[in-house]
């Protein structure tokens, strides 16, 4: 994006979310449908896992908070790591960057029961406080329908 674009989001929507300051995103891509069950965490894990074999650095931001898959499409069942400079995400077996509500509980398969806005603000946290290094292109899997979750990502993260 270049200078001019950048300035002009910000003047448009000042409060913008900015990826953590280790992080280095080139491109930014949403995977969204206002229905559920028609392989929205499907595409998302094939779509990287085929960017990540041509050579591209990748990154999922699982977005479903309520019933993230991620970790589990790519059979991580560790924990995400946290340091001084922010939240470390998983890798999968190839190297695709995970970052997904459930590596966060101590409980992987317990269920995640938060209203709306603290799900809004926990997406928010994944893309600024994950460490995401030089990624080539973070998918970001987006939860069915276009409530809060869909309002934020589109209205305070930029996507390209």
């Amino acid at each position: 994006m270049s200078e001019q674009n950048k300035e002009t989001d910000e003047r448009f929507n000042p409060f913008m979310a900015r990826p953590n300051k280790q992080s280095h995103l080139r491109y930014t891509y949403a995977i969204v449908s206002g229905k559920g069950g028609v392989g929205k965490s499907t595409v998302t894990a094939l779509l990287a896992s085929s960017l990540n074999h041509k050579g591209y650095s990748v990154g999922i931001l699982d977005a479903d908070i309520t019933g993230p898959s991620q970790a589990h499409a790519f059979n991580i069942h560790s924990k995400a790591a946290g340091s001084d400079i922010g939240i470390i995400p998983a890798y999968s077996r190839e190297g695709v960057k995970i970052i997904s509500a459930n590596m966060l509980l101590e409980d992987e398969e317990a269920p995640v029961l938060w209203r709306g806005p603290m799900i809004a603000n926990a997406v928010k946290e994944f893309y600024t406080n994950v460490v995401w290094g030089d990624t080539d292109f973070l998918l970001i899997d987006m939860p069915p329908g276009t409530g809060d979750v869909a309002l934020s990502v589109f209205q305070s993260i930029h996507l390209d």
